[in-house]
């Protein structure tokens, strides 16, 4: 199996060409399958920064490397293959989780959690327990267990009987114990920014912006960017050129997304009591980038 799927041609996604050379990426990968192969996973597939293999029950599951060559291309070289084998060792499927953890709600809750993560981030991912919190986003419910995270199946999920309203209310509670740096930065002389960081938790800790960082909620609520999952950027609104901030902004949101693990997102976001709404992206046909705020907030600002 390891042999006959080294001969397939190895391309670099997109996603990844600013990261990794195509030469690095082959050896990347095919260190990867070596790897699977030393923990008798038997792989099935491997395409555009997935790997298919065989999980339980011989049902295919997937590992997705987007987090993972991120990691390689930041380590130094001859510590490389061991990141690799790091990652993998933990993200080994564990019986006890498997097959006691949906057995016992009372005790398999202290290990909710949420993640905020693309809407492709997984095939058929309407199989698995989410929500909508950030447009376009999704908020994933998940077990924090044993140094790896598991996507929580519906039909998982529907062991512990209990509304998905509770087991999200369960896991943000949770995300709320996170021990979350959290640094005041003054941005173009006269814009404050608050910077949430973490290594998995600081964009699930900004949907409790309002009981948990209401000192970064302005007169006019809040921008937010969330560039990965252990980065996110809250300005509080209080001034009409809130606009001007959104060019350094960028830019500095722009190198976390393309060096750091767990990307999510280059767009901002509103955030007031009624939720989270988008700012407009728009690419000019000269490669040029127009941001524009949502209609909502330009209406309660211009009534100031």
């Amino acid at each position: 199996m390891f042999r006959f799927l080294r001969k397939k041609k190895i391309i670099v996604p997109d996603d990844y060409k600013n990261l990794i050379s195509s030469t690095d990426y082959e050896t990347f990968i095919e260190q990867c399958l070596k790897v699977l192969q030393n923990l008798d996973v038997e792989v099935v597939s491997h395409d555009n920064g997935d790997i298919v293999y065989k999980g339980r029950s011989d049902k295919e599951s997937h590992y997705f490397l987007d987090n993972l060559v991120r990691q390689y291309v930041q380590a130094d070289e001859k510590d490389k293959y061991l990141a690799i084998e790091t990652h993998f060792k933990k993200l080994q499927e564990t019986p006890y989780a498997n097959e006691y953890l949906f057995k016992d709600y009372d005790y398999a809750k202290q290990f909710l959690k949420v993640l905020v993560k693309p809407t492709d981030i997984a095939p058929k991912i309407e199989d698995f327990v989410t929500r909508l919190d950030y447009p376009n986003l999704l908020t994933v419910l998940v077990l924090d267990f044993e140094e790896r995270f598991h996507y929580i199946r519906k039909d998982e999920a529907d062991l512990w009987a209990t509304d998905n309203d509770e087991l999200f209310k369960v896991a943000l509670n949770n995300i709320s114990q996170e021990d979350i740096d959290i640094r005041k930065h003054l941005f173009d002389d006269k814009f404050d920014v608050f910077v949430l960081l973490s290594g998995d938790f600081s964009a699930s800790f900004s949907l409790l912006i309002g009981s948990h960082l209401d000192f970064a909620i302005g007169n006019h609520g809040s921008l937010i960017g969330i560039p990965t999952k252990g980065t996110a950027f809250i300005h509080p609104i209080s001034t009409k050129d809130v606009m001007d901030l959104t060019t350094s902004l960028y830019h500095e949101m722009e190198k976390f997304y393309n060096e750091d693990p767990g990307n999510i997102s280059m767009d901002f976001y509103w955030y007031d009591n009624n939720g989270f709404q988008t700012f407009d992206r728009i690419w000019n046909d000269d490669g040029s980038l127009t941001i524009s705020m949502p209609a909502d907030l330009e209406i309660k600002i211009n009534n100031e």
